[in-house]
C-alpha cells in the first residue's frame, strides 16, 4: 500500500500550489528524494508538470528502465484537470483538499526551505 502525499510551494501571496504524488509519501523517504530539489524554481519545475505515480524511480508506465526521475501521470495521458496543480489559499486549505485524496502528508517549499506537515488529525 502507498503513503499518498501532495508536494508543493509557497507562492508569494502565502498561497500554495500543489501535486499529488502517489507512492512512497512516508518522510523517511520522500524528505530524502526532496533535497534534491534546493530552491524555488526547481521546485516550480517539478510541480508545473502535474500530479505523478512516484517523485524518484528508473521506470516508466511501460516498465521500461530509465534515468531517475519522476513518474507524471501525463505520461499515461492522464487528463490534465485532475493531474495540474492546485492552488490553495493557506496551508489549512491545502490539508483539508489533498485529505480529500487520501494524502497523509504536504510537503511545501517555502522561503526557509521543505516544510513537512501531516495532515491526518491537522484540520
Amino acid at each position: 500500500m502507498s503513503t499518498r502525499s501532495a508536494i508543493g510551494y509557497q507562492m508569494p501571496s502565502g498561497r500554495i500550489k500543489a501535486v499529488y504524488c502517489h507512492w512512497d509519501g512516508d518522510p523517511k523517504i520522500k524528505e530524502k528524494e526532496l533535497k534534491k530539489y534546493k530552491d524555488k524554481k526547481s521546485v516550480m519545475e517539478l510541480i508545473k508538470k502535474g500530479s505523478m505515480s512516484a517523485l524518484d524511480t528508473t521506470l516508466t508506465w511501460d516498465n521500461e528502465t530509465r534515468e531517475s526521475q519522476p513518474l507524471y501521470h501525463q505520461e499515461r495521458n492522464d487528463g490534465w484537470g485532475r493531474c495540474k496543480p492546485r492552488v490553495s489559499i493557506s496551508k489549512r486549505e491545502a490539508i483539508r483538499f489533498w485529505s480529500g485524496w487520501d494524502c497523509e502528508y504536504l510537503y511545501v517549499y517555502t522561503p526557509d526551505g521543505w516544510k513537512t506537515f501531516k495532515i491526518r488529525g491537522e484540520y
